[in-house]
């Protein structure tokens, strides 16, 4: 009984002063996050870029598609091409995810017939948007002359 009551006693003065846990919120935007990881890249800051679109991609899925452009721009197609499937599965409306897997494709001269698909549904989706189609149909006629190659 009196160890009892010694490791109760025990217990409450080591509560008091025992490490609290404090879950701090993000105050950034997944928007602020992309923005500081285009400029980082810019910088040649790399491991940071990369880190606040990991930071972005938590809800946004084009936190995924602007790690698939910054390993693109390293010739790591493959990692590349994992981050662009995972924005078009996080987010199956952002057409550019398509498109520059496509592109990613073309660059390999690789799996052409989907590169077509994927830059046909880019197009479908900015159907309204003359200016993502011009630079989707850049894409599109790349991918035809490879094939008539």
């Amino acid at each position: 009984m009196l160890l009892r009551l010694l490791i109760a006693i025990c217990l409450i003065i080591t509560g008091c002063s025992m490490p609290q846990v404090v879950v701090l919120h993000d105050p950034l935007t997944p928007q602020e996050h992309l923005q500081l990881g285009l400029n980082y890249e810019k910088k040649g800051l790399i491991d940071e870029a990369i880190q606040h679109y990991k930071e972005a991609s938590k809800s946004d899925a084009k936190g995924y598609l602007f790690l698939g452009n910054l390993y693109l721009n390293q010739k790591k197609y493959d990692i590349a091409e994992e981050y662009y499937k995972k924005a078009i599965q996080k987010n199956d409306k952002l057409a550019d995810a398509y498109n520059n897997l496509a592109w990613l494709y073309c660059i390999k001269n690789e799996n052409l017939d989907k590169a077509q698909e994927l830059v046909k549904k880019a197009m479908e989706i900015e159907k309204n948007n003359p200016e993502k189609i011009k630079i989707y149909q850049d894409t599109f006629e790349q991918i035809q002359k490879l094939k008539t190659k």
